[in-house]
């Protein structure tokens, strides 16, 4: 995911004058041409090194191949309607005009202030979420959306979020994040992000979910504190959580330029708010 920035908002635009004794100067006139094309979103995104075989990766969960990977596996949603049928428990459709995720993309470098940190909005999410009549056993959820899909940098995300998000990139700017960022993840061979319960531990209100994450043809897992609230009857279900993404986890190089003058953090956080009502069918 890259940081896009005016051409204009460079902060060298005029020539300084020498330094006596100093070995620092003002970027040349060439360098300074490829910095405003990448920031103007003409430059390549960095390649994406290519996925390996399923293996064992630091602090838990798996990478898969890009094909893989691209197999989606079977919804648990038949099973789930199923036990629902036979009283064992609930299952809720998520209710996407009612939920809120925020993706996180933060800039770095010792540029960084030439460039936004942004807000990515998820306003499709779709999925569904399945509760015991009884404990944890069995429950689980299922959630995805399309990269397409994405809002970015509404203003009143950035303007909740505080003086690092005080700028307000233009409609060119927004319109150059994301094509930026749908060239990086390469969102045309992946274009969806999906979430998976694999083991659910805990005891309601608060629990701890294992989470399948599946992006850029990899699946990572993470283990992800969640509040949620056993809804009374029919009430709609609320589940709130967070987790943090490493871009390189999934194959994908965050943009860097000149050395990392400026680039773009590796690290997203995403913060899940999920609002889900009861239902009959599977969506």
């Amino acid at each position: 995911m890259q940081v896009l920035t005016r051409a204009s908002e460079v902060p060298f635009r005029r020539a300084a004058s020498p330094t006596t004794g100093s070995a620092s100067r003002w970027t040349s006139a060439p360098a300074l041409g490829a910095i405003v094309l990448a920031l103007a979103g003409c430059g390549s995104a960095p390649p994406a090194p290519p996925a390996t075989s399923a293996a064992a990766r630091p602090g838990g969960g798996t990478v898969e191949t890009s094909a893989s990977a691209n197999d989606e596996a079977a919804s648990a949603c038949a099973g789930w309607l199923a036990a629902q049928q036979r009283g064992e428990g609930r299952l809720y459709r998520v209710d996407a005009a009612a939920s809120q995720v925020r993706i996180h993309v933060f800039r770095a470098g010792r540029l960084a202030k030439a460039g936004h940190n942004h807000v990515l909005g998820v306003e499709r999410l779709e999925g569904q979420v399945f509760v015991p009549a009884q404990g944890i056993a069995g429950a689980g959820l299922e959630l995805g959306f399309r990269l397409a899909d994405l809002a970015i940098d509404k203003p009143e995300w950035r303007a909740a979020l505080g003086p690092e998000f005080a700028s307000v990139p233009s409609a060119s700017d927004i319109a150059g994040t994301r094509a930026n960022l749908l060239r990086t993840v390469d969102g045309e061979r992946f274009p969806a992000i999906t979430m998976r319960s694999t083991a659910v531990a805990g005891a309601f209100p608060v629990l701890a979910v294992k989470l399948a994450v599946r992006w850029h043809g990899q699946s990572r897992e993470f283990d992800v504190p969640v509040r949620v609230a056993r809804p009374a009857e029919e009430a709609a279900l609320r589940a709130q959580g967070a987790l943090v993404l490493r871009q390189s986890d999934f194959g994908i190089a965050p943009l860097s330029i000149l050395g990392g003058l400026l680039a773009v953090q590796d690290e997203l956080t995403v913060e899940v708010d999920v609002a889900a009502r009861p239902a009959d069918t599977c969506g």
